[in-house]
């Protein structure tokens, strides 16, 4: 797919989403001030993963699959966290709602990716 193709899909959803918000009433102020705390947070969840990821974790090729598997699964917690807090104009599905699956393998991942790079 060719840049320009990437920049024109990427610009359709930005007017779509932006017609949406200037349109739909359930979208007020505090909604879209709320969700761009729910953002930040999430943000900051994020740099604070990957500044202890980089910091406590084996550096190097050997512990690279460790790390990563690590940061996914962190960021699919951070996400599950987003789902369940963010202010949104739908329910989310049940599952993603409440403690379960979703969670179990992001722990996992995130247990298997220490123990990937810590023997690495």
């Amino acid at each position: 797919m060719s840049r320009l193709a990437q920049l024109s899909g990427i610009i359709i959803v930005l007017i779509g989403a932006l017609a949406q918000i200037l349109t739909d009433p359930r979208i007020t102020k505090r909604f879209i001030t709320n969700s761009l705390w729910a953002l930040l947070i999430y943000a900051v969840y994020v740099g604070v993963g990957l500044t202890a990821t980089l910091i406590l974790l084996p550096q190097g090729p050997e512990a690279a699959a460790g790390t990563t598997l690590v940061m996914l699964g962190w960021i699919g917690l951070g996400g599950l966290g987003l789902v369940r807090m963010a202010p949104r104009l739908r329910d989310p599905p049940a599952f993603l709602v409440k403690f379960g699956a979703a969670d179990i393998i992001c722990l996992a991942a995130i247990s298997a990716g220490l123990f990937m790079a810590a023997n690495a």
